[in-house]
């Protein structure tokens, strides 16, 4: 639950609301697109590392009041678009499929988690606000609990939801935009670059802006032929093609990993070993299974 700090009545400014009571949880998706803007990016005036542990892994920015921490990877990503079409956190979440957030300690508001407080879910693309009908206090509800009423929303009026995420950025009094200078002192990458970090990620957790250069130096690989003069100049060029497919494909597998999972064994009529278990990851449609595909447990 959000409380504003004193009463200002009808006309009260939702900007200076602060939460008082909030709990999260893990809910279903939505599909957000982004789409690619001007591929070029430059170095700004913030080279190096960054400024401190909570700056933006894009850009560099360090305002307490606008970062966020991914809960996912738990990396720090602030609230502005700089060269994308999407705020730096947004753009994030959508490349690496994660969906939880966590305020600033330092911030307004705290090291909040978003969550509904009704049901607990945590999935900010499902997220939203309700205001109080006194205008001093909002609810953070996600969007199936705010369109089925119960008693702990008598209070609120469920019409007036309105989603966390307004043009592909958090809401400003949740998480402001950075300021003038800190935008002028941000390190400038485009989408390329991002997408770039974003895929070295998936490979190693550590890699940083400077090993980008590295990593694609590593795929080039000659052109395939239509005649080749013998077998040794076939296996030069299909010898690394195949070598990237194979990274590619466990690569693919490791990114399917589901850790923390109870599994039940139970034997079958046939006399077959069965295995119960739940996997989140189906659940919300991050990891596609087809009759025949093989799971191994471990």
């Amino acid at each position: 639950m959000v409380t504003q700090d004193g009463s200002s009545g009808a006309d009260g400014d939702i900007d200076s609301l602060r939460l008082s009571q909030l709990s999260l949880g893990a809910g279903a998706s939505d599909v957000y697109s982004s789409e690619d803007d001007d591929d070029s990016g430059s170095d700004g005036n913030n080279d190096g590392a960054p400024a401190a542990e909570h700056a933006c892994a894009y850009c560099g920015i360090d305002e307490e009041s606008s970062v966020v921490k991914c809960l996912g990877c738990r990396r720090w990503f602030c609230n502005a678009r700089g060269n994308t079409s999407s705020a730096h956190i947004i753009w994030h979440l959508v490349k690496a499929h994660h969906k939880e957030v966590q305020l600033h300690p330092s911030g307004q508001l705290g090291d909040t988690t978003l969550e509904c407080y009704n049901c607990g879910v945590r999935n900010v693309f499902s997220l939203g606000f309700i205001p109080a009908k006194s205008d001093t206090v909002v609810v953070i509800l996600c969007r199936a609990c705010a369109s089925a009423p119960s008693s702990k929303d008598v209070m609120w009026d469920a019409l007036q939801w309105q989603p966390l995420i307004h043009d592909r950025q958090l809401i400003n009094w949740l998480v402001q935009v950075p300021s003038a200078q800190a935008l002028q002192n941000a390190r400038t990458l485009g989408t390329q670059q991002i997408r770039s970090l974003e895929e070295m990620w998936v490979r190693s957790s550590g890699a940083t802006l400077d090993d980008i250069g590295n990593g694609e130096a590593e795929v080039d690989v000659p052109r395939v032929l239509l005649r080749y003069e013998d077998a040794y100049q076939y296996q030069n060029i299909f010898g690394p093609l195949v070598k990237i497919e194979a990274d590619y494909d466990r690569r693919l597998k490791e990114a399917q990993t589901q850790d923390n999972i109870s599994v039940r064994w139970d034997t079958g009529l046939n006399r077959r070993q069965l295995a119960y278990f739940q996997l989140p990851k189906y659940e919300l449609g991050e990891l596609r299974l087809v009759i025949g595909d093989e799971l191994r447990l471990s």
